[in-house]
């Protein structure tokens, strides 16, 4: 199944807005999924989800960001970044957020190190650094002398760019853009916590799907020392532990973990460990505001469905950790952004609904079929761009009761939408087979190859074996004298 040009901008957006391991969960379900489409027999090309168009963009993206092997090259550049990876995403909409990265952030920044005089003596670490790795050699103390020589020189550009108008000019016309130096800032605060960030990811593997009870008190020892250092690398060590977790909102169990602790030095702790839970709940409430948002606009049916899916995960994930701890401050904050989709997703699933229509054209009733009420109009040949569209809303219709389920709502709009869309695409199968029979040469082909659209495109919501019976009556219609 091919998707226009926006469709492709859309999904990329989304799934550039997504946490390294929250990026290679959804990759992994994606895989999955498109494994149990084969096991069934394929669903046809147009009534797929277009696993393979979503899966290259997230393997683009899983790529640019190292979390899948790659043919890269081990150099000063990766070892330079890699401390940082698990606040990177793949694309940034709007604001710049705390501990969120741009990947494309990330070549501006290299180039202004190794060509900004206060930063000469990273680059010459760095050129160091690829000659011992070029020949094999020790490179453990050079690694250390570009941290060092970074932080420091990135310390003093960022600082003048502060106090002096025209060097920070100077400094956004080499970086490119004002949203990369607030990268860089970010990027020099973590440069003075890399030890503290590197121990955490020799403790937590990437995309960890759980933690254990020895990994607890392990992160618990880990933000202790990092606060004990800057209340700020603290803080920066549970965010980093959010984008580590192939489930983020499971991090709210780290800080349960911490404030139920009888551990005395958690006492002068406690406001950088609230930085987890407003961190979570922060992305959690701009992914109900973007659905918000979105529902005003043109349906992309597809995106639609995979982000709502998203963020119901989120929304269970992050009430079945509240639940626990009977935290029902969290708890409210939950339903109220489940509140806020769920209107969304109304809206959607009546766009959904115009969409699969607009596959399904009529005319006034007469000519072959000698009928007066309205009729299949065989005649007018639908754009494979409107045939896409119905598809994926038929797939987001058919999916509607139970998201709207898994959102908190009440499930009577939405399945009584999915009724409406059944019985439409039904009726209309059932119109074009008397149309089959009444007409004769090229309307009768006309006849049989929508009635092949609209079986094909309304598979999610029909029943396979009333779909055989349609078709064999066509077949039968077909030969009728």
């Amino acid at each position: 199944m091919t998707i226009s040009a926006q469709k492709k901008q859309q999904l990329t957006a989304f799934l550039g807005s997504l946490s390294n391991a929250a990026a290679l969960k959804l990759f992994a379900g994606l895989e999955a999924d498109r494994a149990a489409s084969r096991r069934s027999g394929g669903a046809n090309d147009q009534a797929a989800m277009p696993h393979n168009v979503l899966l290259d963009s997230l393997r683009t993206q899983l790529f640019a960001k190292g979390s899948i092997p790659a043919a890269r090259k081990y150099d000063a550049k990766r070892i330079f970044f890699t401390p940082f990876e698990d606040f990177f995403i793949g694309a940034r909409e709007g604001q710049k957020r705390r501990a969120r990265i741009a990947r494309s952030s990330l070549e501006p920044i290299w180039r202004l190190m190794m060509s900004e005089k206060a930063l000469n003596d990273a680059a010459f670490a760095a050129a160091a650094l690829d000659d011992a790795i070029r020949d094999d050699a020790e490179s453990e103390a050079l690694e250390r002398a570009v941290f060092i020589a970074a932080e420091a020189g990135f310390g003093r550009i960022c600082e003048e760019a502060k106090t002096n108008p025209a060097a920070h000019a100077r400094l956004i016309e080499a970086l490119g853009d004002e949203a990369i130096f607030d990268d860089l800032e970010e990027i020099r605060t973590l440069l003075t916590g890399v030890d503290f960030l590197h121990q955490l990811q020799a403790l937590i593997p990437n995309a960890a799907p759980s933690l254990t009870e020895e990994q607890l008190y392990q992160i618990r020892s880990l933000f202790l020392s990092a606060h004990d250092q800057s209340t700020t690398l603290g803080a920066y060590i549970l965010l980093a532990l959010i984008g580590r977790l192939e489930k983020p909102w499971r991090a709210l169990g780290v800080y349960y973990h911490l404030t139920g602790s009888a551990d005395e030095r958690l006492d002068a702790a406690r406001d950088a460990a609230a930085v987890l839970p407003e961190t979570l709940f922060e992305e959690f409430e701009t992914l109900a505001r973007a659905l918000e948002r979105d529902g005003a606009g043109a349906l992309d049916a597809e995106t639609a469905r995979l982000r709502v899916s998203y963020f119901a995960d989120y929304a269970d994930g992050l009430a079945r950790q509240a639940k626990k701890i009977g935290d029902n401050v969290f708890l409210n904050r939950v339903e109220a952004s489940r509140d806020v989709a769920g209107e969304a997703f109304d809206r959607f699933v009546e766009q959904a609904l115009a969409a699969l229509r607009a596959a399904m054209p009529l005319r006034q009733g007469g000519g072959s079929s000698q009928l007066m009420s309205q009729r299949p109009d065989i005649a007018r040949a639908l754009s494979p761009a409107v045939i896409g569209q119905a598809a994926d809303a038929a797939v987001l219709i058919a999916a509607a009761p139970n998201l709207a389920a898994r959102l908190g709502a009440g499930p009577d709009f939405s399945s009584l939408i999915t009724e409406e869309a059944r019985d439409k695409c039904a009726v209309f199968a059932k119109d074009l087979i008397v149309e089959i029979r009444a007409a004769e040469g090229n309307e009768r082909k006309a006849a049989r190859r929508m009635l092949e659209q609209i079986l094909n495109l309304a598979a999610p919501l029909l029943d396979s074996d009333d779909i055989g019976l349609i078709r064999d009556r066509a077949a039968a219609a077909a030969v009728a004298g």
